[in-house]
């Protein structure tokens, strides 16, 4: 891909777009490695769409039956981004192994950071997780290296493994550069660790509520924690018109109503608080990404 800063996955059809509004000089570019909704002319038909949408699609916000053009990743940018924060997709390829495509985009991240472009920051919210069990219980920060030359001997013989370990590998290049990496704790409960979480350097973000312990991993391991579940609002302008919804909270519409794939010009009747919520430490750590960087003026805008 050639290099352009944008904000978020920027247009997702003709009529929507996530930025977020006032950006003038961003302070902070942020790249984000995930999966993101391919635009409308990726599709051969309607029901092309509507299938990848069921698929990889977060939420179905206007209750039509039909998920919203939001995959992972363009959640995990609504949350990473703000009117001072520029995020880039680096794209996973529909069709291709996951893990396969996360190490070729960290490539193209470190080649872009080797030839000078400012790249403050990566989030990756994937996981490589297995039993806490395979290496120590508990985990010891203090025996990191020994849990990756465990996993490095896995990757001798599995190349499932392989990958996951050149993945650590290519992160610890980053974070040796001076960029910010921030990966999750993972969504396997209590025994599970996420091997991202063993590269030098890397912040691993967790879940800061208590009730999702039984959801995601918290261990020695995980740096931080920060809001793992988000409640879709919607947000009304002064004459009482739909705008869009809110995702986290700031009172801004975060997702307009030009984006969902039930909008049309005369309707008002959009759910209110669509449920269910999301929740997974992928959000997590765009968000303390987000308050890192920024502190009290995390915020995507100023309000509606």
């Amino acid at each position: 891909m050639g290099f352009s800063y944008f904000i978020v996955a920027a247009v997702l059809s003709a009529s929507c777009s996530l930025e977020p509004p006032e950006l003038t000089q961003p302070l902070y570019r942020v790249a984000v490695i995930d999966r993101f909704y391919p635009g409308d002319e990726s599709f051969a038909s309607e029901e092309d769409k509507d299938m990848d949408g069921w698929l990889n699609g977060m939420v179905d916000l206007d209750r039509d039956r039909k998920r919203e053009p939001l995959y992972h990743g363009d959640i995990v940018s609504l949350l990473a981004s703000a009117p001072q924060v520029a995020v880039t997709p680096y794209p996973l390829t529909p069709g291709q192994p996951a893990q396969a495509e996360i190490l070729r985009q960290l490539a193209e991240v470190r080649k872009h950071v080797f030839w000078g472009e400012p790249i403050d920051a990566v989030v990756l919210s994937w996981e490589s997780s297995t039993l806490i069990s395979a290496f120590e219980k508990p985990l010891r920060s203090e025996n990191v290296e020994s849990y990756k030359a465990v996993v490095r001997s896995w990757a001798e013989h599995d190349p499932v493994w392989s990958l996951s370990y050149r993945i650590i590998r290519l992160m610890e290049d980053l974070a040796e550069t001076g960029v910010q990496v921030y990966t999750i704790a993972g969504n396997g409960g209590r025994g599970m660790v996420n091997t991202y979480s063993f590269a030098d350097g890397v912040v691993t973000v967790g879940a800061v509520e208590e009730e999702l312990g039984d959801f995601i991993a918290d261990n020695e391991l995980v740096d931080t924690h920060d809001q793992a579940a988000y409640f879709f609002r919607l947000v009304l302008d002064v004459t009482g018109a739909p705008v869009g919804y809110d995702v986290d909270g700031d009172d801004c519409a975060d997702v307009p109503v030009t984006c969902l794939t039930g909008y049309s010009p005369e309707r008002t009747d959009y759910p209110t608080r669509p449920w269910p919520p999301l929740k997974g430490s992928s959000f997590a750590a765009p968000m303390a990404l987000r308050r890192h960087l920024l502190g009290d003026q995390s915020h995507r805008c100023s309000g509606t």
